[in-house]
C-alpha cells in the first residue's frame, strides 16, 4: 500500500524527484523515485529525518501546537514534509522550480491512507 500511494503522489506532482516514509530515528521505511519505483533512498533522506525531529521538537517547545506540514528548501531540491504519527513522516522531494502548493495538497490527501498502514 505504501508504494502505490507514494507512487501516486509522485506521478501527480510535476517536478517530483521522489517520496519516502521516514522514522524520526532516521530509518527509511520505504522510498520511491521520480518514476514511482522502489528505491533505497539516499543519505539525504536519513539526514533530513534528524532535522525533521528537531523542527517538531521546536514547534512543541514554543507551543505552536502540532506541526501539520513544513518545507525545507535547499539549492538543488525542496523537501515537503507531513507528519503521519508520533514516529513517522512522509516526505516529497521536488525540484526547486516546482509549484509547492500542489505537492503539499497531494501529501495532505495521501497522509490518512499512509497513517492507517503504519
Amino acid at each position: 500500500m505504501f508504494e502505490a500511494t507514494l507512487s501516486r503522489v509522485v506521478s501527480q506532482v510535476e517536478g517530483a524527484l521522489g517520496a519516502a516514509i521516514l522514522g524520526y530515528d532516521g530509518v527509511l521505511v520505504l522510498a520511491v523515485d521520480a518514476q514511482g519505483h522502489l528505491t533505497a533512498g539516499d543519505d539525504a533522506d536519513r539526514a533530513y529525518a534528524t532535522v525533521i525531529k528537531q523542527l517538531t521538537s521546536v514547534g512543541e517547545a514554543v507551543e505552536l501546537g502540532e506541526l501539520q506540514a513544513f518545507t525545507i528548501e535547499a539549492a538543488d531540491r525542496t523537501l515537503l514534509v507531513r507528519p503521519l504519527s508520533a514516529h513517522y513522516v512522509v516526505a516529497l522531494q521536488v525540484a526547486p522550480e516546482t509549484v509547492l502548493g500542489k505537492g503539499h495538497f497531494y501529501l495532505r490527501v495521501a497522509a490518512p491512507d499512509l497513517a492507517r498502514e503504519l
